[in-house]
């Protein structure tokens, strides 16, 4: 009952927060020069793809802020070596209904991004919530079209790429870099 009260509120908060109008603006890959990505803190080796990934953009002159979301007791075994990262504790930093508290993430939304990519694995209030936050001119997400689980409000998202199964990072962000190369302008 209470988890059916707090995913309605959480719900109704998205909602109110995508009302709010925003410019909206598509570039080609080679255009866009500063990076927003939301994870889930994983293993090592999501840790080494994600690091692979920002060490590449970085080399071609684009700059990549990462927030991450650590879920409660777990344990990791790992640094995270990436300067421009934020990492949000479960226990720690968010209140009842999984709202960031004050402050928590300030250092990721306080900037603009020519893109958003939201690589948490949906449903995911906080990927959504750090999405809908965050100042991007396009904003990029996963939707598993096979999914039983309701994935909830997806219209943040300006560009959802659409997979058959449980999102594989590597494959979602060769995706989101081939599509956003195909733009002409």
């Amino acid at each position: 009952m209470f988890d059916f009260i707090k995913r309605k509120y959480q719900q109704r908060l998205l909602r109110n927060m995508m009302d709010k109008p925003r410019d909206k603006r598509i570039e080609n890959w080679e255009q866009i020069k500063t990076i927003g990505m939301i994870f889930t803190v994983g293993d090592s080796s999501k840790w080494n793809l994600i690091h692979r990934f920002i060490t590449a953009q970085e080399n071609h002159g684009k700059e990549v802020y990462l927030i991450g979301f650590q879920k409660y007791k777990y344990e990791i075994d790992y640094i995270f070596s990436h300067t421009k990262t934020t990492i949000c504790h479960e226990k720690e930093d968010f209140n009842y209904f999984q709202i960031p508290k004050d402050g928590v993430v300030d250092s990721f939304t306080d900037r603009h991004y020519d893109l958003i990519i939201d690589t948490t694995e949906q449903p995911d209030f906080f990927g959504k919530y750090i999405t809908t936050l965050a100042d991007a001119d396009l904003k990029v997400g996963y939707t598993n079209t096979e999914s039983d689980e309701d994935e909830g409000p997806m219209e943040m998202y300006d560009l959802a790429i659409q997979g058959k199964s449980e999102m594989d990072f590597k494959d979602f962000i060769e995706q989101t870099v081939k599509y956003l190369m195909m733009i002409q302008k």
